[in-house]
């Protein structure tokens, strides 16, 4: 087998170890911690620290309105009901009653708006405790995934590295370290000629580099530097 024939499939091992070990990784993240469950939970928290707050706000305000009514109230039951008798004093009384519909007015503006406040909580609370619930099922889901998968992803792992071992034994150093380096800058290293196009850059390569790749020559693309695979 050509050597270029045997960098590609070194290639195709390595791919295959990246997501074997990425998997790997991926698992041990996940018995470690989710982060991204993690992120839903800190959201629902805020959220409940904020309908706290907008809760006591809002309770807040009912208690200011119902104090503004009740000296409202007050105030007419005096003008109404004969308590009050002087002119200067009736009028005095009633500027008041004035002015304080004025602030339980302005007040039932700010209880609707804190009313509103709550209610768009309640709902964003609801919303982040069903996320909360599904992403906690399914990494409890994945994680039972990576148990059973544990074993078999081992043995994968420990195939694909001996694999990867005997075919880079099997080159000659040389060899080896001209895909080590082009694999360090391009990705794919190797590239396959279809019709005489690169596989890589998808370029015309040249006739003599054609001829020479027929042979067990390494032979790498003047456009991106891939090794050429015919």
């Amino acid at each position: 087998m050509r050597a270029a024939e045997r960098l590609a499939e070194l290639e195709l091992v390595e791919g295959r170890l990246r997501q074997l070990e990425a998997e790997r990784a991926e698992a041990a993240d996940r018995r470690a911690g989710d982060p991204e469950l993690s992120r839903l939970e800190d959201r629902a928290h805020s959220l409940e620290q904020e309908l706290r707050a907008a809760a006591a706000e809002l309770r807040r305000i009912e208690l200011d309105v119902a104090e503004l009514r009740e000296r409202a109230g007050s105030h007419e039951r005096a003008i109404y009901g004969g308590a009050v008798r002087h002119p200067a004093e009736l009028e005095k009384y009633q500027h008041e009653v004035r002015m304080l519909k004025d602030r339980i007015a302005a007040e039932e503006e700010l209880e609707l708006a804190a009313m509103e406040a709550q209610e768009r909580l309640e709902a964003e609370l609801a919303t982040g405790r069903t996320s909360v619930r599904e992403r906690s099922l399914e990494v409890d889901r994945l994680r039972d995934l990576d148990l059973k998968r544990g074993p078999g992803l081992e043995e994968a792992l420990g195939a694909a590295r001996t694999e990867h071992d005997e075919i880079a034994d099997s080159l000659p150093p040389g060899v080896l370290r001209a895909y080590q380096r082009t694999a360090a800058r391009r990705t794919p290293a190797v590239a396959r000629v279809v019709q005489g196009v690169c596989g890589g850059c998808r370029l015309p390569v040249a006739h003599r580099l054609l001829e020479e790749a027929r042979g067990d020559q390494l032979v790498t693309c003047e456009n991106c530097e891939r090794i050429l695979l015919l």
